[in-house]
């Protein structure tokens, strides 16, 4: 029995830990059903600004964008307000966001694992089809490249000291660049590296400002137009992802060209940049935005406020109507998907059930209740309170999503792993029989694998079904994933335990010395309780 139980519990370490890898690539859609429309465009209303350089600085957050001399200029000339970023917060989901004005429940670019070709329709779309030109400049990851690189006429990335500078100069200095798509990562990676609470990361904050001005130069806001936000902000203890307010609210400023520095901006969302730089440039909004133009801060007739209005109105009737059609027919199928993964689960409960119960009559397994209650609960408490206090309050931002997404959860897994060993061995240590201790080991490890697992697969069956048209909440889409590691590591501690018990066993049973002194503790234990029975 021990040793079926430990291949089990291998076999099921490596499927949750599979699972676990998957989940997030698996939240994305590689075909959303918004882009199997065509797009809807309007008329543009004539052109007010010559170019258009979009700055993103990727995870600033709203409170560290202030006291900095380059942002805080630009807020005195032109516009100063706050955008709401869209969940998940993640970086490249939001920088296709602000291009497309298509947020990532839509677009399905749910994560940075989204590395293939966009077919929604976007700014350079836009642009090219206008015959203009469009550059993207980046000196951390080429995050729109991966998107959206063949939509660009020229794309610069370069990590080496100064790169991002003479990229941006050089790109500003062409003439026929009329959209200029800059996004610096320095402060997401402080973010990341030391949280959002750290010195380290407002010097970032500041040396990417002192960053911009340099690269800036060129700029002319009387004939040209800069709107600098992010795509998300970072927790104090460094992440995103979730919908934690410091994490969503993020800087907006416009300034230049066709922009009323007197004009007062309401709410705004990431989704509304691209239709107003559309505007700007005197194209068609982005056909499928559901972002609407930020009319009150152009510089525009009436007349023409008005036709922007009742363009944005159309096209995002429309496409909110496309996605809610795509919705429902969705949700049919996920409703039987999930009923049928129930169906499987019942069963395979009620085997696993009548298993352990015939394994229990044949003696394999020794319910000692003592040993459950100490050893069972170790690890769930003590992995789900670390990632409580040290994950973020069970926030999808406890993700750290820059390549090593699973780490934290591991590192959780892995020391609440130890604890169970640790509990496991306590509370088998006074087992003298062999047999006895063998089949209460088996207990204690088929009865973990079984509270382990068991929420682990109703989140399957409940939010396992791709493609995710839906996304679960930040709190829902951390727990699944962390769930997966949960019953990882547990199916992990449980085969190094199992393992470890049945060298014990063979150990103790052949070696004729062992034997001797376990039959001498065994009757020095029996004359203790003999003693004090007298």
């Amino acid at each position: 029995m021990a040793l079926v139980l430990t291949v089990v519990a291998g076999a099921v370490a490596l499927l949750a830990w599979g699972a676990a890898r998957a989940y997030l690539p698996e939240l994305n859609i590689r075909k959303p059903a918004i882009a199997e429309y065509e797009p809807v465009l309007a008329t543009p209303t004539p052109r007010i600004s010559r170019r258009v350089v979009l700055v993103i600085i990727d995870g600033l957050r709203l409170q560290d964008s202030f006291g900095r001399e380059t942002l805080d200029r630009l807020r005195r000339t032109g516009i100063d307000a706050i955008a709401t970023s869209h969940y998940p917060s993640i970086s490249r989901p939001n920088h296709a966001t602000i291009v497309t004005g298509v947020p990532p429940l839509v677009s399905g670019i749910r994560n940075n694992t989204y590395r293939s070709p966009v077919a929604i329709d976007s700014l350079m779309d836009r642009v090219r089809a206008a015959g203009l030109h469009a550059t993207y400049v980046a000196d951390d990851s080429p995050s729109l490249g991966y998107l959206f690189g063949d939509d660009f006429s020229s794309l610069y990335y370069g990590r080496w000291p100064g790169a991002f500078e003479k990229s941006t100069q050089l790109a500003m200095a062409d003439p026929t660049n009329s959209l200029l798509v800059l996004i610096p990562g320095k402060v997401d990676i402080a973010g990341h590296e030391h949280g959002g609470d750290s010195d380290e990361y407002r010097q970032a904050a500041h040396d990417v400002d002192a960053q911009l001005g340099k690269s800036l130069r060129l700029l002319d806001l009387q004939a040209d137009t800069i709107i600098v936000t992010a795509d998300h902000g970072h927790t104090d203890a460094g992440g995103h992802g979730g919908e934690e307010d410091v994490v969503l609210q993020v800087p907006l400023i416009m300034a230049g060209a066709g922009i009323r520095s007197d004009a007062l901006l309401g709410s705004a969302e990431l989704i509304d940049i691209a239709p107003t730089v559309a505007a700007l440039l005197g194209v068609p909004a982005p056909g499928h935005a559901l972002g609407r133009t930020l009319t009150e801060v152009l510089e525009l007739p009436p007349q023409q406020i008005r036709a922007l209005q009742a363009a944005d109105r159309v096209r995002i009737r429309t496409n909110a109507e496309r996605y809610e059609e795509s919705l429902r027919a969705r949700r049919v199928e996920t409703t039987k998907e999930t009923r049928a993964r129930l169906i499987l689960l019942a069963g395979l409960l009620v085997l696993g059930l009548a298993a352990l119960a015939l394994s229990r009559r044949a003696g394999a397994l020794h319910i000692d209740w003592r040993v459950l209650v100490i050893a069972v609960p170790a690890y769930p408490l003590c992995y789900y309170g670390l990632l409580d206090v040290l994950g973020q309050s069970l926030s999808f931002s406890a993700l750290q999503d820059r390549g090593s997404e699973m780490s934290s959860l591991s590192r959780f897994g892995l020391v609440a792993t130890g604890v169970q060993l640790l509990a496991g061995w306590l509370a088998l240590r006074g087992r003298i029989v062999l047999r006895d201790r063998l089949a209460s080991a088996n207990a204690l490890v088929a009865t973990g694998l079984l509270v382990a697992w068991i929420p682990a697969a109703l989140l399957w069956a409940s939010f396992g079904t791709a493609p995710h048209v839906e996304m679960p909440s930040s709190r829902v889409a951390l727990l699944i994933p962390a769930n997966y590691v949960a019953v990882a590591t547990y199916a992990i501690g449980s085969t190094i335990f199992l393992t470890l018990e049945i060298v014990v066993f063979f150990a103790r049973a052949v070696d004729p010395r062992i034997r001797l002194r376990r039959l001498e503790r065994a009757a020095a234990k029996e004359r203790r309780r003999l003693e004090k029975g007298e």
